[in-house]
């Protein structure tokens, strides 16, 4: 398989969670949560927005390190709320 086709239902039983994914459908990118067993795949991006789909292909290197970025963001954003002190 190359890296711009999405899987099958087959193939996607074979996804671990954490696998970071686009979804071609959407144009949505994040981390696998689970994989049902009828091929559809719940994604979820670092900011908590989560779908289903059925249709996905692995991230390339950009789109990895663009989801490490917004990974790295929210931690700050979930940081700093900790920090502040309450009203």
């Amino acid at each position: 398989m190359n890296g711009r086709m999405a899987l099958s239902a087959a193939e996607a039983l074979d996804i671990a969670p954490g696998t970071m994914v686009v979804d071609p459908v959407t144009g949505g990118m994040g981390r696998v949560r689970s994989v049902a067993t009828n091929g559809m795949i719940s994604v979820e991006h670092p900011n908590g927005y989560a779908w289903k789909t059925c249709a996905v292909r692995p991230a390339n290197s950009i789109e990895r390190l663009n989801l490490l970025a917004a990974d790295a963001a929210q931690a700050s954003r979930a940081h700093h709320r900790a920090d502040s002190p309450a009203p």
